[in-house]
């Protein structure tokens, strides 16, 4: 059975997608363009949990996600700037930092306990969406969520591209509404949508 790296994610709601992408215009402009946001295909997002989802088990865990979207209600979050951080490749990546709410943390803690009855971390390049060709650094992300970026290292952000920006004032609040759940593409990347439902 097909094996798909996969990632539970938060969706921002329309006005925060398209100035995620209009922000990864300006990066993609004068650095790599290993990140390409888009609405459809390379969508910005809330990582909630990574790992590897065999196929015979994508109905139970989408099931399991289900369930725990009918837990919670829309919730407010808050957008607390722009930073840029070096990865382990010795490369910039720039996001937008999230307020660690307490239902945000909640949400993330139940789906993590979910992924554990069905993720295992053993992505390789065959599990990834493809194109593009899968960088080490990603399987490296993938494979190491639950240990470097679960429970109380959890960071919620949404990356906006590889290239140095910073904005400390971009401090915007939104609606979150929508939980999905995406096959992973390079630079864990959210490409190939399989689930989406509103809290």
């Amino acid at each position: 059975m097909k094996k798909y790296a996969v990632d539970v994610v938060l969706l921002p709601p329309e006005d925060i997608i398209l100035r995620a992408i209009e922000l990864n215009r300006e990066l993609v402009r004068s650095n790599p363009s290993k990140i390409v946001l888009d609405r459809d295909t390379c969508v910005p997002h809330i990582s909630l949990s990574m790992g590897v989802l065999d196929d015979s088990m994508r109905e139970a865990f989408q099931s399991e996600l289900a369930k725990i979207a009918e837990r919670y209600t829309p919730f407010q979050l808050r957008c607390e700037g722009i930073y840029s951080e070096e990865i382990p490749t010795g490369e910039k990546v720039s996001g937008i930092a999230i307020e660690d709410a307490k239902e945000l943390y909640g949400l993330h803690t139940d789906v993590m306990k979910s992924s554990d009855e069905y993720l295992t971390h053993d992505a390789v390049a065959e599990t990834v969406y493809s194109p593009p060709s899968v960088d080490d650094i990603t399987l490296r992300f993938i494979n190491s969520y639950r240990a470097k970026s679960a429970y109380k290292n959890f960071r919620p952000h949404i990356t906006l591209g590889v290239g140095e920006m910073y904005d400390a004032d971009f401090l915007i609040q939104f609606s979150a509404s929508k939980l999905a759940l995406f096959q992973l593409g390079n630079y864990c990347t959210c490409r190939k949508k399989f689930f989406e439902i509103g809290l």
